[in-house]
């Protein structure tokens, strides 16, 4: 698996979380911020490949952020309008943030012990969350093929009759 980079705010888009594959491990780096504004570090973690239950995603909307987001917007230009431009700017940028930040892309990996990872994609990087959900469904897939019984022992008994592999 190539590890996917992925943004998770605009106004820090220099801040990226991470997800790959070493060896046994899933790895992911998670940035942290206050209102997706103030970086605050990055959260860590390695789930192994064997503790791997299912993985899905979801798009959701925040309504409390988009409705903020809007009000910061309006007042944004209502001060543009009696000239107050920096602080008028500043809720610009922050409300448009938050608009845009209220539409998320969710990759939820669940483990065998019931744990949920919870992987926030910002809107314009939906196809990064796609791509992160197929890799680590077919590593999934590829650990359950190995630990199957029947389909390892089904190749062995082909191989010595020498009829290939017939699954």
């Amino acid at each position: 698996m190539q590890p996917i980079r992925y943004m998770t705010s605009l106004l820090t888009f220099y801040l990226k979380g991470e997800i790959q594959q070493e060896r046994n491990f899933v790895n992911l780096k998670m940035p942290n911020t206050i209102f997706n504004l103030i970086p605050l570090g990055s959260k860590k973690e390695s789930i192994p490949v064997t503790q791997l239950a299912t993985v899905e995603s979801d798009f959701k909307m925040h309504f409390g952020a988009f409705l903020s987001g809007l009000i910061f917007v309006i007042l944004g230009l209502f001060l543009f309008s009696v000239e107050l431009w920096p602080i008028a700017l500043f809720m610009l940028i922050v409300g448009a943030n938050r608009v845009l930040a209220a539409f998320e892309t969710i990759l939820v990996i669940k483990t065998t012990a019931g744990d949920m990872k919870y992987i926030s994609f910002f809107v314009f990087e939906k196809s990064k969350a796609d791509q992160a959900e197929k890799e680590i469904r077919t590593i999934i897939s590829n650990r359950l093929d190995d630990t199957n019984a029947r389909m390892q022992t089904n190749r062995i008994v082909n191989a010595i009759n020498g009829t290939g592999d017939q699954m």
